[in-house]
């Protein structure tokens, strides 16, 4: 039997010629499976997905973008920043919809690897271009405060209420507490005096307070 015979043979299954459809439902196990830890192993399968177009297609209803993200997160939370940067740009490059700005998790892959002043500078880049999605100032405020750039933090939640109230980025009501709640936090590490956001984000409290007494 020649070469050509053989291949033919190997490959005579519709499953050998076609790639594996990615459905959405393959996407949602996947970052269920993450979420119980499986980080590396998820990331290697969500990377391979998004990039290896010979033996993976995606279905039309799953952003590319949004596997990359998802790969990313999990190369990040398994401590591989390089290549969770990587993963990040790429998502940028394609454009697809995904959850937040892939710029702002670039942020945080910079950050997070040792590259401080180039983190910031992509920050100021980022925020120099008006982001379009609550989440990127969602991400950024709460990033900017795990590491204790409280100044950073604070300039992120304040941009991201802003951006709300003038309309021009669509939220829910759960963003803006968030925001408000996340902005009186650092203010308040900073020593910066109370203001009007400061009081709606007290009353906030006070009314999760009395909805959930002792919980």
């Amino acid at each position: 039997m020649n070469a050509s015979a053989r291949s033919v043979r190997l490959c005579s299954s519709y499953a050998c010629r076609v790639p594996r459809l990615i459905t959405q439902t393959d996407f949602d196990t996947a970052r269920d499976r993450a979420h119980r830890g499986e980080n590396l192993a998820i990331a290697e399968t969500l990377r391979a997905w998004a990039i290896d177009t010979e033996h993976f297609a995606l279905a039309e209803d799953v952003s590319r973008a949004a596997v990359l993200v998802e790969a990313g997160e999990n190369f990040g939370y398994a401590g591989d920043h390089a290549e969770a940067f990587r993963l990040y740009e790429l998502a940028r490059e394609d454009g697809g919809p995904s959850y937040v700005d892939p710029r702002a998790l670039m942020v945080q892959a910079l950050y997070q690897g040792g590259r401080t002043d180039a983190s910031l500078e992509l920050a100021d880049a980022l925020r120099k271009d008006s982001p379009q999605l609550v989440n990127t100032f969602l991400v950024l405020g709460g990033f900017f405060e795990l590491v204790d750039e409280l100044k950073q933090a604070q300039r992120w939640y304040s941009m991201g209420i802003r951006a709300m109230d003038s309309g021009n980025v669509p939220g829910s009501e759960s963003q803006y507490e968030s925001m408000l709640l996340g902005r009186a936090r650092v203010r308040s590490e900073l020593g910066m005096p109370r203001d009007t956001l400061d009081d709606a984000a007290a009353i906030i409290i006070e009314r999760y307070a009395a909805e959930h007494g002792d919980q």
